[in-house]
């Protein structure tokens, strides 16, 4: 038989005080564990991220309820025993305890546990988001600019503007109003706490001054990569292929050459030159070999193995050509190294007296960005199995960016050294320029009054694939010639390609003998490639054979088909 006592017993043993509380008299709340009991201590350490699992007991009839508390504030949905949460955010630090109410005859007592403190772990400051690299504005203009980050404890910011600390700017935001001249200037937020400090990256903020507007933008690209007496180059066709295509997006005429000889470069630079008149932006891009002896030289592929400055194109060359019928603005970029040629290797060259072209302008003076991968007297580098060399995978990030072009070469330099280690940090590439007026290789065109041959440079570099019939009558079947560039963007390499000959195998063959082969077949391929296509020799034999025995075959005149502008540089 089960008494009142035994049922009292039963209740209290199985924690039911409310049950309990009808039968029984009522009883004070008495803690019987507070949280720290388990730890030995009352403070933790706890990092973000991590859970904080604290508990506590008490005793009583009616039974008590829980409450947890951080820093005298109620934790929403925390009224059990036990506390178990995930510190996600600095501001969960603190003093952390329970309080215990029993009701009783509508009268009510709470209790206290005794304290948990919890001490965040320090983080250092962790930059979320950067203020933007480059900022334009009106005059009048309120702007922000804003930088996040985190840390623990909480990140302190001060801002300054071309490094003098902006008083008061002690945010993450910063506020100027009715923006002017005097506002211009790269400004940056310096972020700092207890553990460590960063600085944001450099917001370059200018005066949205009126845009240039350019008659035409035209560009010559030349790539130098297979020599003949030299080490060959791995990245500079890519190089330039990547810099070419670029220039394109931006509505740039370009003219693209891979593995020109010192007289096929001279006569490209003259053609470009033709085209640079007032009013038209002007890019010369060069990658390949080059040196440095006073001022900078560009290596052809047939250059001599201990060459003279004379077997090279020199940049005042250059200069004296492209500035002589005053472009509104010309950028040159030299992608190559500007070392001087070993005395003990090349004697010769450091006897030699060089010609000196001169180069100036009469009416635009201040129309010249100069670019150079690396600075005088030091190397350029690339790295092997890298598609691009290290200039280059940095220019082609900003190069087709809305932004100055001295802004774009400076973001250059920047991102390169950033990247360069060891050996490689003696390459500092360096820029000098000569301009006032905010030009921007992205400046639109406005096509006025053009000149007769601006009228024709579309037909002069156009190059849009053909396509025709053949008859092999002998074999009695027909075929179809593609005709395209091998390489976009370059127009001195052609592929000729046969189609719809399955069962056949089509070989290609020079029709006369040439001291330097210019035709290539890849094995068991349909197609060929020929490289300077315009001094291509004598007619392009194309056979046909089926299981090794010539069944047909057929002369093309590939002079017929090549880009006009070949013409001109050969």
């Amino acid at each position: 038989m089960c008494t009142v006592g035994i049922l009292c017993t039963l209740l209290r043993d199985c924690e039911l005080g409310d049950a309990l509380s009808v039968l029984h008299y009522p009883e004070e709340s008495v803690i019987v564990k507070h949280p720290a009991d388990d730890m030995g201590r009352d403070t933790l350490e706890i990092s973000l991220g991590q859970h904080l699992r604290l508990s506590c007991k008490a005793t009583g009839i009616p039974s008590p309820s829980y409450q947890w508390c951080c820093n005298n504030i109620e934790l929403h949905e925390q009224q059990s025993c036990e506390l178990d949460i995930v510190i996600n955010s600095h501001d969960q630090a603190g003093e952390y305890n329970c309080k215990i109410s029993q009701v009783t005859d509508d009268e009510g007592a709470v209790l206290l546990t005794r304290s948990v403190f919890v001490n965040i772990s320090h983080v250092p400051v962790v930059i979320q988001q950067q203020p933007p690299a480059f900022l334009e504005l009106k005059e009048d203009e309120d702007f922000l600019i804003k930088c996040v980050a985190h840390g623990h404890p909480e990140p302190r910011y001060q801002w300054f503007r071309d490094n003098t600390r902006l008083e008061g700017e002690t945010s993450n935001v910063l506020h100027i109003k009715r923006f002017g001249s005097k506002d211009e200037g790269k400004y940056y937020c310096f972020i700092s706490n207890d553990v460590n400090e960063v600085i944001t990256q450099e917001s370059r903020v200018m005066l949205d001054l009126p845009r240039e507007k350019a008659i035409a933008k035209i560009a010559l690209v030349i790539a130098n990569c297979d020599y003949e007496n030299h080490m060959c180059l791995e990245t500079p066709k890519n190089d330039a292929a990547q810099i070419g295509e670029l220039l394109k997006g931006m509505d740039f005429e370009v003219m693209s050459f891979v593995n020109l000889s010192l007289e096929q470069m001279k006569n490209a630079i003259k053609t470009f030159g033709e085209f640079l008149m007032e009013g038209v932006y002007g890019l010369f891009y060069y990658a390949g070999h080059g040196f440095k002896m006073q001022e900078s030289y560009m290596l052809a592929v047939d250059a001599p193995e201990s060459y003279l400055r004379k077997d090279a194109i020199c940049e005042s060359e250059l200069l004296a050509i492209s500035l002589k019928n005053e472009p509104a603005l010309l950028v040159t970029i030299l992608d190559m190294c500007q070392t001087v040629p070993p005395k003990e290797c090349n004697p010769d060259i450091h006897n030699e007296i060089p010609k000196v072209k001169e180069y100036k302008s009469k009416k635009h003076l201040r129309n010249l960005v100069q670019a150079y991968s690396t600075s005088s007297h030091r190397p350029s580098y690339e790295r092997a199995k890298n598609k691009y060399g290290f200039y280059t995978m940095h220019l082609s990030e900003y190069i087709s960016k809305n932004i100055p072009v001295t802004k774009v070469f400076e973001e250059v330099g920047k991102s390169l050294d950033k990247l360069l280690k060891g050996k490689e940090r003696n390459q500092i590439p360096w820029f000098a320029f000569n301009i006032t007026k905010p030009f921007r290789l992205t400046d639109a065109i406005c096509k006025r009054n053009l000149s007769p041959a601006l009228k024709c440079l579309n037909k002069l570099i156009a190059f849009p694939s053909k396509s025709f019939e053949i008859n092999l009558n002998q074999a009695g079947i027909s075929a179809k010639v593609n005709i395209s560039l091998f390489m976009e963007p370059y127009l001195n390499i052609i592929k000729i390609s046969v189609c719809n000959l399955d069962d056949l195998e089509v070989n290609f063959f020079n029709s006369v003998y040439t001291k330097q082969n210019k035709l290539f077949q890849t094995a068991n391929s349909k197609a060929c490639w020929i490289h300077n296509p315009q001094i291509y020799q004598g007619l392009l034999i194309v056979s046909v054979n089926k299981n090794g025995a010539l069944i047909d075959g057929i002369k093309l005149d590939i002079k017929n088909y090549i880009p006009l502008v070949l013409k001109k540089i050969s």
